[in-house]
C-alpha cells in the first residue's frame, strides 16, 4: 500500500489491542496523525494494518473515494481512520436513509414499545401501505412535516393493496410523523431535532430537510457514534427490540413488493435492516444496519457488543449504501482477523 493521505485516528484513551476499549466523551473527535505503509508516527497493530490495507486495496473499497471508517464498543471507539481527504469523524453530511434508524428509535423511545399500536408498527417496518409518489427531501426553508407529506413535496398516499406487504419507501414514516408532529419544521422553535435529540441523547444539527424524517437528517460519524453506543448499551426502548416485528425484505421474499436490498436474505425491523448470512440452508443473524443512499452506513453486530460505521457522501452515485456496506464489512473482517481482505 502506498501513501494515500490516510489519517489514522484513535480514541485518546484507547488501548492498542483487540478487544480494547476507548474512553472519554463519545462525541470527541479522535486524534489523528498521518500514516504511510511502512512508516508512521505510531506503529500499527497487525489488525489495524490489515484494515487499512483492505480500505485502500480491496475491490469493494477502491471506488468509494474518501471515507471515514470506525469500529467500537459501548465504551467508545476502538479504531478509526480516514481514507483520502475531506472526510473525518466530525464531517457533517446528509444521512439519507440512515435517518430511518434514528427516527424509529426516537419514536419508540417517546411512546414506549409496549404502547405501540399495530398501525404504528406497520409504519415503522414499512408494511403500512402509505407510499410517497415523489422523491423529495422537503428541504425548502420553512417546510413543515405536514407540508412535506402533502402533494407539493412527497405526495404520500395510501395504497390498500400494499398494506401488509413490505414496500421500502419514506411514506410510511412520513405518515407517522404527520400524525405525531405535523407542525414541526426543520429549523427554528420546536424543530424536529428539538424533539429527536432529547429523546436519543444526541446532538444532531438542525436542517430544513429534517422534516423528511425517513431520509432528511444530517450529521457526522461522531454524532451517529453516540446513538450507536447508546443503542448497544441498552439505553433505548428499541435496544432490546431490534429483531421484533421483522418482516422479509429481500428481493423475491414473501410479501415483498419493493426492496433495494441486493445482498441476499434480509429482514426489516423497526426502522432498520436485519442482516444475515445463509449457509447449508440455514440463515444466521449477523447484525443490524441502516444504509443511506449517499453512502453513510451504520451497523451493530448481532449480539449488540460492537458498532461500526462508514461515513461518506456521493450525491449523484448509485447503490452507494450497498457499496459502503460491502466495503465496511470487508474492513471489519480484516480488523477482526488481522488479514487483509483483498
Amino acid at each position: 500500500m502506498t501513501g494515500f493521505g490516510t489519517k489514522r485516528l484513535i480514541g485518546a484513551c484507547a488501548l492498542w489491542t483487540m478487544g480494547a476499549v476507548g474512553c472519554g466523551h463519545p462525541e470527541v473527535a479522535l486524534d489523528s496523525d498521518e500514516g504511510r505503509h511502512g512508516s508512521s508516527r505510531a506503529a500499527l497493530t497487525s489488525h489495524e494494518q490489515a484494515a487499512l490495507d483492505t480500505a485502500h486495496n480491496a475491490a469493494s473499497c477502491t471506488s468509494l473515494g474518501s471515507f471515514y471508517w470506525e469500529i467500537g464498543t459501548g465504551a467508545g471507539p476502538l479504531y478509526g481512520f480516514s481514507k483520502g481527504s475531506g472526510v473525518t469523524a466530525t464531517t457533517t453530511m446528509p444521512l439519507a436513509s440512515a435517518s430511518k434508524w434514528l427516527y424509529a428509535a426516537a419514536y419508540v423511545q417517546s411512546k414506549g414499545y409496549e404502547r405501540l399500536t399495530a398501525d404504528e408498527k406497520r409504519q415503522l417496518n414499512f408494511t403500512s401501505g402509505f407510499i410517497d409518489e415523489k422523491l423529495s427531501l422537503c428541504n425548502a426553508e420553512g417546510t413543515s412535516v405536514f407540508n412535506c407529506y402533502g402533494p407539493s413535496f412527497m405526495d404520500v398516499s395510501y395504497r390498500p393493496l400494499e398494506e401488509g406487504r413490505f414496500f421500502y419507501n419514506n411514506g410510511h414514516m412520513q405518515r407517522l410523523a404527520l400524525v405525531d408532529m405535523p407542525l414541526r419544521r426543520g429549523t427554528g422553535l420546536a424543530s424536529v431535532t428539538d424533539w429527536l435529540n432529547p429523546l436519543l441523547g444526541t446532538t444532531f444539527p438542525e436542517a430544513d430537510s429534517d422534516v423528511a424524517v425517513a431520509a432528511g437528517f444530517t450529521g457526522s460519524a461522531a454524532q451517529y457514534r453516540v446513538f450507536l453506543m447508546k443503542l448497544i448499551n441498552n439505553e433505548y426502548a428499541l435496544s432490546a427490540k431490534l429483531t421484533v416485528d421483522a418482516v422479509p425484505a429481500w428481493s423475491g421474499g414473501p410479501d415483498v413488493s419493493y426492496t433495494p436490498w441486493g445482498a441476499g436474505e434480509a429482514y426489516y425491523g423497526l426502522g432498520h435492516w436485519i442482516e444475515g448470512e445463509g449457509s447449508g440452508g440455514a440463515w444466521t443473524l449477523t447484525g443490524h444496519s441502516s444504509p443511506g443512499a449517499f453512502g453513510f452506513y451504520p451497523w451493530v453486530n448481532a449480539t449488540r457488543t460492537q458498532y461500526m460505521l462508514l461515513a461518506r457522501v456521493r450525491l449523484l452515485g448509485r447503490d452507494d449504501g450497498e457499496k459502503s456496506r460491502a466495503c465496511a464489512q470487508a474492513v471489519r473482517a480484516a480488523y477482526a482477523t488481522g488479514v487483509a481482505q483483498l
